[in-house]
C-alpha cells in the first residue's frame, strides 16, 4: 500500500512561514512543533517571499506551490497551494 502524502492548509503554511520570518521561530524549532521538513519551511518562504515580491512589482503572482511557469492567480484569493512539492 502506498504511503500518503501529508498536506498542510494554507492558513498554516502561512502561520508557519511568518512566524519564522518574525524571528519567534527557528526553522528548526517551527518544524519540530509541526512536524515538517525543515527544507519544506524553506520552500514555503521562498514562494511565499517570490509571491510578495511580485506583488510589490505589480505583476501577478505565481499560485503558491506551483512553479511561475505553470499558472499564475492571487495569492489571497480562491488559489490555494497543497503544500506537496511538485517536480
Amino acid at each position: 500500500m502506498e504511503k500518503q502524502r501529508k498536506t498542510w492548509s494554507t492558513d498554516l503554511k502561512e502561520a508557519i512561514v511568518l512566524s519564522v520570518l518574525r524571528g519567534k521561530l527557528g526553522v528548526a524549532e517551527a518544524a519540530q512543533q509541526h512536524d515538517v521538513n525543515e527544507s519544506l519551511i524553506h520552500t514555503w518562504k521562498t514562494q511565499f517571499l517570490e509571491a510578495g515580491r511580485a506583488r510589490v512589482l505589480c505583476r501577478t503572482a505565481p499560485v503558491w506551490g506551483l512553479p511561475a511557469s505553470l499558472g499564475t492567480g492571487t495569492i489571497m484569493g480562491s488559489h490555494r497551494w497543497s503544500g506537496r512539492m511538485i517536480a
